[in-house]
């Protein structure tokens, strides 16, 4: 409960962080978006190397899927993208959930309801286990806006019993689970701005195992209406809080990043950093500054002979000359000192 009360607090303070990252929201907003993708890939175990899953999640270039797990991760890359972009229009529905289901499987698989329940059944009052798969579903969608209307239930006890229903009855011939977990992403987007600035999916995979003994648990009793997913929502309320963490961290460099020139600060890095480094090093540093000005630094440093390149190509490693290590140094304190 105490967990609960600071989740909400965070959750009001996030609101201001679109102002304050609207200079480069734009830059964040895919950043997140390509790491979620990444991280998905890795959740789901997917038969590619990392290195494959890196290139085929940029979003500024398609490159042609090769094999089965490729074609997935590019319709990952698209559902995700789609859920970022048109949010805000998103309600939870049958049809809304057809659109996911067809995006996520196109060239994939041919995901389909799931053929049970009478369709000539003549009752004015049709018990649920004689439903179709699709009236099943609209069922316990109208419930779930029910129970939100009325406004008397904690939001993720809401949401995740949701979750457990959608997933132990079955609608779909294939991948239920996959499915549930875009489903309840695009509803926690929806509900918790701090999505927008970091990514769901790194934390919820660092939590995997215990996430899904927490979905085992749910499953108990659910036949009797007494679904046990008090751990579910520990573990989701768990991410959510380590997520705001995460901003806040963003918060503090970012605001050092603009009362600094991002050039200044990549070299001040560099300077008081390990002799041996890598870009990527650097980039995570700086999360918002540009490839084009992370290259352009390494280049102009590389003039001056303060650094050298140790190898080519992305995994390419450079080192700082020890000779120009305690001239900048002393130059680049006084960045610090105004």
């Amino acid at each position: 409960m105490i967990k609960l009360f600071h989740l909400y607090e965070e959750k009001g303070r996030a609101y201001n962080y679109k102002e304050l990252f609207s200079k480069d929201e734009h830059i964040l907003a895919n950043q997140v978006l390509e790491t979620n993708v990444q991280q998905l890939a890795f959740y789901l175990k997917l038969d590619l190397t990392d290195a494959r899953i890196k290139l085929l999640s940029n979003l500024k270039r398609n490159y042609a899927t090769k094999n089965k797990d490729e074609v997935l991760l590019k319709n990952i890359k698209e559902t995700l993208k789609m859920i970022h972009q048109t949010n805000d229009d998103f309600h939870l529905s049958v049809n809304e959930i057809k659109d996911l289901v067809t995006i996520l499987f196109r060239g994939y698989e041919n995901i389909k309801f799931d053929k049970r329940g009478k369709s000539n059944n003549r009752k004015l009052v049709i018990p649920f286990e004689e439903l179709s798969s699709e009236g099943q579903l609209e069922k316990i969608i109208e419930l779930y806006h029910q129970i939100i209307r009325a406004d008397k239930h904690e939001l993720l006890m809401v949401i995740f019993n949701f979750y457990v229903d959608f997933i132990l009855i079955k609608p779909f011939n294939k991948y239920n689970e996959l499915i549930a977990l875009i489903i309840i992403y695009t509803i926690i987007y929806s509900q918790f701005q701090v999505c927008r600035y970091d990514s769901f999916f790194k934390e919820l995979l660092e939590k995997q195992e215990v996430f899904q003994q927490a979905l085992t648990q749910a499953r108990y009793d659910w036949e009797f209406g007494f679904s046990q997913i008090d751990s579910l929502v520990r573990v989701i309320t768990d991410i959510l809080l380590k997520m705001h963490f995460n901003v806040k961290e963003k918060k503090h460099i970012y605001i050092f990043d603009v009362k600094m020139n991002k050039q200044d600060n990549i070299e001040a890095i560099i300077l008081r950093g390990p002799d041996v480094f890598t870009k990527n090093q650097i980039r995570k540093k700086v999360p918002l500054a540009s490839e084009s000005t992370i290259n352009r630094t390494l280049q102009l440093l590389k003039q001056k002979k303060v650094i050298a390149p140790l190898g080519k190509g992305r995994s390419a490693k450079w080192q700082r000359l020890s000779e120009k290590q305690k001239k900048f140094t002393i130059e680049q304190l006084t960045i610090f000192d105004n």
